[in-house]
């Protein structure tokens, strides 16, 4: 819930960002400006709240049932579907070139941002519904060290400032371990793990400020989203059939300082 109200208050504050930029390039649009055009290179810290949203599913496919106490799958699914939400330091090298046309910028920046991001969900033992002498205990663990973007970009300069938004693709590596264990019969347990490249976007808006001798510091704000990050099935009991679907997207917002060098 915590999350959410994050993201709805990150959006906002984007839309007014995005609103005060609109205006300045409708009432200013021949103010005097900073040349920002040419390449540069720059180094970033910052702080990113980030959540993998698991849609991992329990099947239906001979162990887990349904009877007239209740279902194991819309009991266990629940549990294998929580956030699984983390904050963590980021550190970002920062690489692009920009023209320039009177106020307005344009041009493309490349970004790679380390993130330790490594949290972990766990429940249980929690007794089944179908079989209430027997329990269950699940815990599914999310690691991902790095994003990779590059972000077409577009700003606006009204003297020492520059104002930019940009959009683009980004790629990260994401390790995903899911656990399963329970008491039924004589007992069963599962170790799933998956490591998969995934492709997402990712968008940012901020504010530079230039000092001198091509000298900038600039804030912003970055966000990610990877839809798929794991992806694959499991078989829990040794009959061979499906027992678990695996399927999660993950998203991050973060918050930056940089200091900038042109050349």
């Amino acid at each position: 819930m915590w999350f959410d109200k994050f993201d709805a208050v990150i959006l906002y504050a984007v839309a007014a960002g995005m609103l005060s930029v609109s205006s300045a390039l409708a009432n200013d649009a021949r103010a005097p400006s900073h040349d920002w055009s040419g390449f540069y290179l720059g180094v970033a810290l910052g702080g990113a709240q980030s959540a993998a949203e698991p849609d991992t599913k329990a099947v239906h496919n001979g162990y887990f049932v349904a009877n007239g106490v209740g279902s194991d799958r819309a009991q266990v699914n629940p549990t294998l579907q929580e956030n699984i939400n983390g904050q963590n330091v980021t550190g970002s090298v920062l690489a692009g070139y920009d023209f320039q046309s009177d106020s307005i910028t344009y041009g493309l920046e490349a970004d790679l941002t380390f993130m330790a991001f490594s949290q972990t969900e766990s429940f249980g033992p929690v007794a089944y519904l179908t079989v209430p002498a027997a329990a269950f205990t699940t815990q599914t663990r999310v690691e991902s060290d790095f994003q990779l973007s590059f972000r077409p970009k577009l700003g606006y300069v009204t003297g020492p400032l520059q104002f930019h938004v940009a959009a683009g693709p980004s790629i990260s590596r994401f390790k995903t371990v899911h656990k399963f264990s329970d008491t039924f019969g004589g007992g069963n347990n599962l170790t799933f793990s998956d490591t998969k490249t995934a492709l997402g976007i990712s968008s940012s808006v901020g504010m530079g400020y230039m000092m001198s001798d091509g000298w900038a510091l600039r804030s912003d704000y970055v966000f990610s989203y990877y839809p798929r990050i794991v992806g694959g099935a499991s078989e829990f009991d040794g009959d061979g059939r499906v027992d678990f679907l695996y399927d999660s997207s993950f998203k991050s917002h973060n918050l930056r300082l940089a200091l900038i060098k042109g050349f």
